[in-house]
């Protein structure tokens, strides 16, 4: 049985502020191949945003971006269906608050 990549028009199901990361969930299932326009999705409320580094594995992709002068590692796991944003030094962490207001505004 062949997957189809393509899923149906995705939109945030919710982003959940935790105290080291923020936890992203996407109404729909999603696959390796969509994760541009997951990109897309997130970043698009709190532009402009610089993508540093993209880290691209079988299963996982790591975005390293900075926003607001900080740096941060949006992270995306396909089996699990895990997506999670988190500060890539203790400024950035400090500001996992604020980049989650931005997102959900």
């Amino acid at each position: 049985m062949i997957m189809n990549p393509i899923t149906t028009p995705q939109s945030l199901e919710s982003i959940t502020y935790q105290v080291d990361y923020l936890n992203v969930i996407f109404q729909n299932n999603w696959y390796q191949e969509n994760i541009a326009i997951l990109i897309d999705l997130l970043f698009s409320p709190i532009m402009p945003v610089t993508i540093q580094e993209k880290i691209i594995g079988a299963d996982r992709e790591n975005i390293r971006f900075s926003w607001n002068s900080h740096y941060f590692v949006l992270n995306f796991d396909c089996y699990s269906q895990s997506c999670w944003i988190e500060g890539q030094d203790t400024q950035s962490t400090e500001l996992l608050a604020t980049l989650h207001l931005a997102i959900t505004k």
